[in-house]
Parts: C-alpha cells; sequence; structure tokens
C-alpha cells in the first residue's frame, strides 16, 4: 500500500554497496519548507521512496553524499557525450558553418545556466532527487506526474536511441560480414544483459572515464582520417527547408542535454555546493569536444559530411576498432540511464527488486529485460539515426534543459524573492529559456516527425535492415 500522497518514483544513482528500501517522512499541505520557510510552501504531501545504504531511522534518512565534484563532472560528461556528437558533423552540413557554429556556441552557456538553475533549486529544496519530486513539492501532484513522465520518457528515448548506435557499432565491428540493424541491435541487448543486473552505481568514477575514454579515441580516429584521407561516402544534400533546419538545431540541443538526473547526482555529492565546479569543468570540456569534431569534419566533407561521423571510415581495422570502441562506450551510456529508470520503477512497483537475494535479483532481471526488450521495439520501429536523435531532442531534450529547470527555480525564487536577492536577471533568464523550449519543442517536433514520415512511406520501414 502507497503512503499517503503522491510517491516519489525515484532513486539517487551510486548510494553505496549496501542498499535498503527507506522512505523520507511526508510533508503535510502547507507546511513550509526549512530551507526558505518564507516563501515556498508545499502545495501537496508528498512522501518519497527511494534505495540508500543502511544508514537510515524513523526520522528519515542519512544520503550517502560520497561524490566529489570531480566524479561528478565525469559522471556529466559520460552521461551527456555519445549519440549526439556523431551527428554533429551531418548538422553543420545542413544550417552551414556560421549558424551551426553560433548554435553550439549557444547551447554551451544556456546549457550551463539552466544547469546552475538545478544547483538552486537543489540547495532550497534538498529533498528533490528528480523533477518530478521538485514539482510536486513546489506546483503540486500534477505537475509531479508530469515532471515524472518526462523526465523518465526522455530516459527510454535516450535508451531506445542508444542500441540503435550499439547495433550501428555492432555492425562496424565486423563489417566484413552482412548484419541487418534489427540482427546487430539484437546482438547488442545480448552484450547488455550482464551490465545490467548491476543494481547499484557504485565504481561510477570509473565507468564514466572509461567511456568518455573510449569516444574520444573514436573521434580522434574519425577526425584522423578524415584530415588525412578526406574520403567522404555521404552525398551533397540540397533543398533544405525551414523544417529541416529546424530539426538540425534540435539535434544540437540534444547533444548538450544531462539535466535530467542532475538532482540525482547533486544527492550523491559530498559537498553539493561544488555542483557549480562540475558543471563548468563538464560543459567547457563537451563544447571543445563538439566545436572540435563539428568544424574540424565540416571543412574536410563540406556538405557531404554524413549524418554519422562512423561512416567516414574505411572499410578496414580502423572501421573495426572505431566500432569496438563505440560498443563499450554506449553500453556505459546506456546502463547509466538504465539504472536511473529502474530503480525508479522497482522503487515505485516492485520495491522488493531491491532488496537482498536470489529472489530479488531475478526480480531486477525481469524488469531491466523487458524495459530493454521495450526499447529494442521502439528503436527498429524508427531505424533512422539522425532523425531519432532530432525527435528525442525537439520533444524531450527541449523540456530537460530549458522548461523544466526554470520553471523550478521560478517555482523556489518567485518575482517578490527575485527583485529582494537581486536576482532579477536570472528570473527574466528562466522565462527566457521557456520561450526558447517551448519553440524548440513545437517546431522541432514537426519538423523531425515529418522528416521520419517521408523517409518511411519512400521504402524504409519497420525493422528493415
Amino acid at each position: 500500500m502507497l503512503p499517503e500522497g503522491l510517491p516519489r518514483h525515484s532513486a539517487p544513482a551510486g548510494n553505496g554497496f549496501r542498499e535498503s528500501l527507506s522512505s523520507y517522512p511526508a510533508f503535510r499541505p502547507r507546511q513550509s519548507l526549512p530551507d526558505r520557510s518564507e516563501y515556498v510552501k508545499l502545495r501537496s504531501g508528498v512522501s518519497s521512496v527511494l534505495v540508500a545504504p543502511r544508514l537510515s531511522s524513523e526520522a528519515g534518512v542519512v544520503e550517502a553524499n560520497v561524490q566529489e565534484w570531480p566524479a561528478t563532472a565525469a559522471l556529466i560528461i559520460a552521461e551527456v557525450i555519445g549519440s549526439g556528437v556523431l551527428a554533429l558533423g551531418g548538422q553543420m552540413a545542413v544550417v552551414g558553418l556560421a549558424v551551426g557554429s553560433l548554435v553550439l556556441a549557444l547551447c554551451y552557456p544556456a546549457n550551463v545556466f539552466t544547469s546552475l538553475l538545478l544547483g538552486k533549486v537543489r540547495q532550497e529544496v534538498t529533498s528533490t532527487v528528480t523533477f518530478g519530486d521538485g514539482l510536486t513539492v513546489l506546483l503540486g501532484t500534477t505537475a509531479g506526474r508530469y515532471g515524472y513522465a518526462v523526465a523518465y520518457s526522455y530516459l527510454f528515448m535516450c535508451m531506445a536511441n542508444y542500441l540503435i548506435l550499439i547495433g550501428d557499432s555492432v555492425q562496424a565491428s565486423i563489417y566484413w560480414e552482412v548484419i541487418c540493424s534489427p540482427s546487430a541491435c539484437f546482438i547488442g541487448t545480448i552484450l547488455l544483459l550482464p551490465i545490467n543486473q548491476f543494481r547499484t552505481l557504485s565504481g561510477l568514477t570509473l565507468l564514466s572515464v572509461i567511456s568518455f575514454a573510449t569516444v574520444v579515441a573514436t573521434l580522434i580516429l574519425c577526425l584522423w582520417t578524415l584530415l588525412t584521407n578526406p574520403s567522404c561516402e555521404s552525398p551533397g544534400r540540397t533543398g533544405h527547408g525551414f523544417l529541416d533546419y529546424s530539426s538540425c538545431i534540435s539535434g544540437f540541443v540534444f547533444a548538450f542535454t544531462g539535466q535530467n538526473i542532475m538532482l540525482e547526482m547533486q544527492a550523491e555529492m559530498k559537498t553539493p555546493s561544488d555542483f557549480p565546479k562540475a558543471v563548468w569543468l563538464s560543459f567547457s570540456t563537451l563544447f571543445t569536444v563538439y566545436a572540435t569534431v563539428a568544424v574540424l569534419s565540416y571543412l574536410a566533407c563540406g556538405e557531404n559530411t554524413p549524418g554519422d561521423l562512423l561512416l567516414v571510415l574505411p572499410h578496414d581495422w580502423r572501421k573495426s576498432a572505431a566500432g569496438v570502441l563505440m560498443v563499450i562506450h554506449l553500453m556505459v551510456t546506456y546502463t547509466i540511464s538504465q539504472q536511473v529508470l529502474s530503480r525508479a520503477i522497482c522503487a515505485y512497483l516492485l520495491p522488493e527488486a531491491l532488496q537482498d537475494g536470489i529472489v530479488a535479483r531475478f526480480k531486477w532481471f525481469f524488469v531491466t529485460s523487458a524495459m530493454m526488450a521495450a526499447c529494442f521495439l521502439v528503436a527498429n520501429l524508427i531505424p533512422l539515426f539522425q532523425d531519432i536523435v532530432n525527435l528525442t531532442g525537439a520533444l524531450l531534450s527541449s523540456q530537460v534543459v530549458f522548461i523544466l529547470p526554470s520553471v523550478l527555480f521560478l517555482a523556489v525564487c518567485p518575482y517578490e524573492v527575485a527583485k529582494l536577492e537581486g536576482t532579477l536577471a536570472t528570473w527574466i533568464g528562466c522565462w527566457c529559456a521557456i520561450f526558447v523550449g517551448i519553440y524548440l519543442a513545437l517546431v522541432g517536433t514537426v519538423s523531425s516527425v515529418l522528416v521520419i514520415a517521408s523517409k518511411l512511406s519512400s521504402g524504409s520501414g519497420p525493422f528493415s535492415c
């Protein structure tokens, strides 16, 4: 039986080696929060269910707080970098070097801004672990349900997208064999089965470093090939319209998205006030990598830059090596998202799966395998790499990056508080971010859906090679 009020459908990542099911006591409606008692009131009761170390009592939960800020920065990089970076060159070819560089330059401070907003929200409402938690506390149960839906739908779409890329990487690893996309994707699911069974994210720093190292090695291999022998395999694209440009801009936005689990990351930090350091380091690193990849790819291939950077590799050891590296990277990236979503599902529907014992582990295996099967279906129903990146970026990423962090900050710091504290510039920036997010969500989603529909009608059907 669920406790009174809306339960938290979330669980902090990497809480340690020992775990047990615990809960925060529910706040009473209209009860003042200790963080900002003069301005922030609860509009509904909330009770939070999460997996935590066995350091709890009836009064509440003692959080692990074990992660240093450099480790958090590594986690952000590992979560963000992945599918989007492979498509940046192709998107730059559509919008042009000048516009593409401008969009990249704007995405950098914009993502830093909204990430720092989440840091401020976490400081003011320390019980917040995900968007749904914060929206429930600050705006009520309906807003909370919407926040949970956006956060976890986004994670699911990312996982489906990663399966597409894992399948592509499997094909590249054994390029001398002809393997259809669904079969390659299925091989990826088999490879993921063992790593899916880890129920905690301890040791995450090492995994994050490995993930970043493998994708950087792949990018270096691709760029080295481009600069030494720029044989661009993709034909030039012509006749771009407004929707094509909007779709590609959404892809740029998606490449920077990592805000979805930043509240959860802060819950595990040893010193949460150091979160801004992690944000600046991670996004500065990402911007450097993205700008280098996009600009060099465009300078080498121009309008013939392929949508997937792996396509520039010739059919030799470089293609196979890049495929293996990307499989490793994407397995780690998939696991990060899978951990958060699986623990949330289990915490809400099947809490015994988070306990000790063989039966609990079997239930975890069932949940993760069922979710991976669902991702497999979605990935092969829309087997269009660049377009699913754009669709995900338009539909959900714009909300995660721009809208939800701004809404949370405005709820914590309304106009009267912003005026009193001298943060009116931030308050105005939040509204600008909301309008940008709405525009990208509407225009980008429509354009991406139309592009996908046109390609499906031209013969690229579901489960096709």
